[in-house]
């Protein structure tokens, strides 16, 4: 009994090693701020952050409804304020650049 445990153990031990293997290492260089238009409820500002954290060489994003904001940490190497804008405007909304 305590070998299959043991067994069990070590292999979702290294199933979860291949899955953070499989995700790209994101290295935060730059951040920005974007003011969003288009968004008529949280469920918006949800759906915009899930779409840009699953965007190639974004770290983390933040929406928010109330205030009509974007927050997006991203890598330059990977992707560019521009791509970012495209990404946005793909998910149905409009961005324009925002003060920080």
């Amino acid at each position: 009994m305590k070998l299959k445990l043991i067994t069990a153990l070590i292999l979702a031990g290294i199933s979860s090693a291949m899955m953070a293997a499989d995700k790209p290492v994101v290295t935060v260089n730059a951040t920005s701020h974007f003011i969003i238009s288009g968004m008529h409820c949280d469920g918006c500002a949800g759906g915009l952050t899930a779409e840009l954290k699953e965007t190639r060489g974004i770290a983390g994003a933040t929406v928010t409804f109330s205030n009509k904001l974007a927050i997006v940490a991203y890598d330059t190497n990977q992707i560019n304020a521009v791509q970012l804008t495209k990404v946005i405007k793909d998910a149905g909304f409009e961005a324009k650049p925002g003060n920080p």
